[in-house]
């Protein structure tokens, strides 16, 4: 909780946010009695609650609870993933523990991937966002922010610049700024079926899979700047769903199943209908565990395959 909000497990917070006891962090358990429970550092050390930067307050009952805030100015060791342990300490097997980043300057929040809500249509959008967090001076502080294509121990940028003047060499990138000093660095593909064999996309270079890196370097070059990295992955199931079967037909219909894939392989199917002339349908199935669909329209007296 930080100012009467609830934050999920594993939420970051900006260092100059949590300056005083007013706008401490605090991790709470209800219904419990706090019996050795404790903040412990990114460096492994309980917090010593009554030395600066690091302070906290704890509260044993009714609700078990221990708020952090900063007293002065971290350092850079003190960078990084806290975690809160109640109702007893880290040691104890069965505690709960609540994980949060306490950060300087700058940090990356997350990063995801949009992808095209229908995939039988082309072209194809792809859409890279990196949520870049903390401190609002852009103009000052902002060193780089850089897209990479990452294949195997090479990385070639794709997007470069500073904010204001962020743009890409391969695909199409904006930065959007949200306010309190977030900004989106997107960066933009566009497919249209083709086949890519060669170039920084080359779809042979990992079976398919492409994987990205978005580098923030951040600060006054005086006080410790910071560099976050995150990586992301596009994969291409492991393998295609196997037996297509054919479950019932009538004179204009066809239903077919197969076998799903893991929900880490596909978040849905596309079903080919042809001819021996021309495509007849193609149908998306969204979702990996729905493994059915019925065909309609078809001509009794047509040859079909249905991939």
């Amino acid at each position: 909780m930080h100012n009467g909000n609830c934050y999920t497990n594993g939420s970051y917070f900006y260092d100059n946010d949590i300056q005083g006891q007013s706008n401490s962090i605090q991790c709470v358990l209800p219904g419990s009695t706090l019996n050795g429970g404790e903040w412990v550092t990114s460096s492994g050390s309980p917090v010593e609650c009554s030395t600066n930067p690091l302070r906290c307050n704890e509260v044993s009952s009714p609700n078990a609870s221990i708020s952090l805030y900063i007293d002065g100015s971290i350092s850079p060791s003190d960078d990084g993933w806290y975690k809160c342990c109640l109702p007893t300490d880290c040691s104890d097997p069965n505690t709960n523990i609540i994980f949060a980043n306490i950060f300087r300057w700058a940090q990356i929040e997350d990063i995801t991937v949009d992808f095209p809500s229908d995939i039988t249509v082309l072209p194809q959008n792809y859409t890279l966002h990196a949520i870049k967090i903390g401190h609002n001076d852009h103009d000052s502080f902002v060193r780089h922010v850089l897209w990479y294509y990452v294949s195997g121990m090479n990385s070639t940028a794709l997007c470069y610049g500073k904010a204001t003047n962020y743009s890409c060499t391969i695909g199409n990138g904006t930065a959007i700024p949200k306010g309190n000093g977030k900004w989106d660095f997107t960066l933009t593909h566009t497919w249209n079926d083709e086949n890519i064999t060669n170039g920084v996309l080359n779809q042979s270079n990992s079976n398919g899979d492409l994987v990205y890196r978005f580098h923030l370097y951040f600060g006054h070059y005086s006080h410790s700047p910071v560099v976050r990295i995150r990586y992301i992955s596009i994969t291409v199931p492991a393998t295609a769903p196997s037996s297509l079967t054919e479950v019932n037909k009538t004179a204009t219909t066809i239903t077919v199943s197969w076998t799903p894939l893991d929900s880490s392989d596909a978040d849905g199917y596309v079903v080919n209908v042809t001819s021996d002339t021309d495509t007849v349908q193609t149908v998306q199935v969204e979702g990996s565990s729905n493994n059915t669909i019925t065909l309609n329209g078809l001509n009794i007296k047509t040859t079909y395959s249905i991939t």
